[in-house]
């Protein structure tokens, strides 16, 4: 996949968060990023494992189970409204059809069977009730194990960085990290660039427990001095903003960081008074030992 398409996916996404609240078509967002309906339709699908309307209609649905699960969530016609359908009534219907039960039942909290009437279910598997929200739990032992790879935990203020990115074609599958990984190595290298880990990132845009994992969106990130040079090497380009950042450090094995993430999103986040501030974590990569497997990263979280 050209890095000229990569940026224009990455564009009609940025565009697409930014407006999730307002009607969006095809023809709309491939004006935005300056190619025929044809062809957006068909890079956006290789891109991102489904297609454009499809991946409106699921993000629109996310971010709405999300706001209904904040402690005061707001009514269901406001919900509806933010989250960009044209009415409460084909909201509710949208919402009990994808996840198997109410908008009303998930913002109640009532503690339901884990729903598998719903098309999250029936095509993909994923089990979610209103009273949890991650496909999984640890053990006591499992989250003692994790805290002890936790380094440390801080809240520290960040200045904007800038970064080229690549997105993984094949969502969060290890293989398709590490193509888009090698690609990343070889753009870098066309530019006489030698790779510095502690310049790389990985932005993380889903949450794996929630949504299908083949259209996880990663995209890996390297630090760069301008969002105009990336624009002008054709290459997609990402700022982290400034701001107020939660910042967790890991150390451990791969299946450890799944653990991590876990215990991260379903214990350690809903104990605190944090509001996430951007729709993707951060990962900045300390040190990779591809030997022993071991991860030595960063995790940056944008918080108010």
């Amino acid at each position: 996949m050209p890095l000229r398409d990569q940026q224009r996916v990455h564009n009609a996404i940025t565009y697409v968060t930014q407006n999730l609240s307002n009607p969006l078509t095809v023809a709309e967002v491939a004006d935005q990023v300056h190619i025929s309906k044809f062809h957006f339709h068909r890079i956006f699908k290789n891109i991102t494992n489904e297609p454009f309307n499809q991946y409106v209609r699921r993000k629109r649905l996310e971010r709405a189970f999300q706001v209904l699960n904040n402690a005061m969530p707001p009514s269901i016609s406001d919900v509806a409204e933010c989250c960009g359908f044209s009415s409460s009534a084909n909201f509710a219907k949208a919402f009990k059809a994808y996840f198997g039960f109410s908008a009303s039942q998930h913002r109640s909290g009532k503690a339901i069977e884990d729903s598998k009437n719903g098309k999250l279910f029936s095509k993909h598997g994923k089990e979610v009730s209103p009273a949890k929200l991650y496909n999984g739990t640890l053990s006591e032992q499992e989250s003692n194990d994790v805290k002890q790879l936790v380094k440390r935990i801080d809240v520290v203020e960040l200045p904007d960085i800038y970064y080229c990115c690549i997105a993984s074609t094949e969502g969060y599958d290890h293989e398709g990290i590490q193509n888009a990984w090698q690609k990343m190595r070889e753009f870098l290298g066309s530019q006489g660039i030698q790779m510095d880990t502690k310049k790389s990132v990985g932005f993380c845009w889903d949450n794996k427990w929630f949504t299908p994992l083949d259209v996880c969106r990663y995209e890996c990130g390297y630090q760069i001095d301008s969002l105009e040079w990336g624009k002008a090497q054709g290459i997609a380009a990402r700022t982290r903003p400034a701001g107020r950042y939660l910042v967790i450090e890991y150390k451990g094995s791969l299946l450890s960081k799944e653990n991590f993430y876990l215990w991260l999103l379903s214990e350690y986040l809903p104990s605190t008074t944090y509001e996430l501030m951007m729709p993707f974590v951060i990962e900045r990569y300390i040190d990779i030992d591809c030997e022993s497997g071991v991860f030595h990263l960063e995790v940056q979280i944008k918080v108010k």
